[in-house]
């Protein structure tokens, strides 16, 4: 239930149509992991703890530098080489101290995804690294948990929810059966524009509350958006059935079968 606080301080949301009070408590129960807190995660978890999500974590073992700055405005200068986990979760308890927000100052990796999924009921990938949303795709295809991915390369950005039922009722798609749609959207080579983050993060927050409210539009969906020549476009997803199973079977594989570099683990 929502206090009277909580009831004034959303408010404005409740009164949207088709949200009301319902809507509102059903955020404060939902649980997200947000998997890297950067370009892409920092304003994700900005505006899902404004929204009223009651449960957020954070998982990211890096640290705040200056070149993260312009597209990462959740941080200031005096958070400079401190843990953004750490950081992102005192950032958003200013914001909102209704919610909890759990900083994860870990790699997510073979050895422990299954064990950090746990205990949340969506997790959105926010690292923008290959062999992270393989490891994530895997752990959540076990475990049964939805999860949204996200990239945002030069001026294209891309999101998509996958391991969701789709509303006809197919198959859920994962992120495996569907890589080959995103390998063109790649350039690790060309930058990162502040503004393109921050507007695909919102893009992103937009539809996952809409999915925890119900609302069809992300699940098994591919949405693309290039910001340099303004075109949007959203695909299905497709469900590859031996794909899932091998994943089944095969279970989390190991760190250089996805190659993933494992960094050492975080000092406090």
């Amino acid at each position: 239930m929502l206090s009277e606080k909580e009831l004034h301080r959303y408010k404005h949301p409740i009164a949207v149509p088709g949200m009301g009070v319902q809507m509102q408590e059903q955020l404060k129960k939902a649980r997200i992991l947000i998997i890297g807190a950067g370009g892409l995660g920092s304003p994700i978890a900005q505006y899902l703890s404004a929204a009223g999500v009651g449960v957020i974590g954070i998982a990211d073992y890096g640290v705040v530098l200056e070149e993260d700055f312009h597209r990462q405005p959740l941080f200031n200068m005096q958070d400079l080489r401190k843990h953004k986990a750490k950081m992102a979760a005192s950032r958003l308890f200013s914001l909102n101290p209704w919610n909890k927000h759990y900083p994860l100052l870990i790699q997510v990796r073979p050895d422990n995804a299954l064990q950090v999924i746990q205990g949340f009921d969506l997790v959105v990938d926010c690292s923008q690294h290959r062999p992270t949303h393989l490891v994530v795709n895997d752990a959540c295809m076990l475990e049964g948990k939805p999860f949204v991915m996200g990239e945002v390369h030069n001026w294209t950005a891309w999101w998509g929810g996958f391991n969701m039922l789709p509303v006809n009722g197919g198959p859920a798609a994962s992120y495996r059966c569907n890589e080959f749609l995103v390998d063109d959207f790649r350039n690790f080579d060309a930058g990162a524009m502040g503004a393109t983050h921050g507007a695909t993060a919102l893009l992103m927050v937009n539809e996952i509350i809409k999915y925890l409210a119900g609302v069809p539009g992300l699940a098994g969906k591919l949405h693309t958006f290039n910001y340099l020549h303004h075109q949007f476009e959203v695909r299905d997803l497709h469900s590859d059935p031996a794909k899932i199973q091998g994943v089944k079977d095969n279970g989390l594989l190991s760190a250089d079968d996805y190659g993933l570099e494992i960094v050492p683990d975080v000092e406090d």
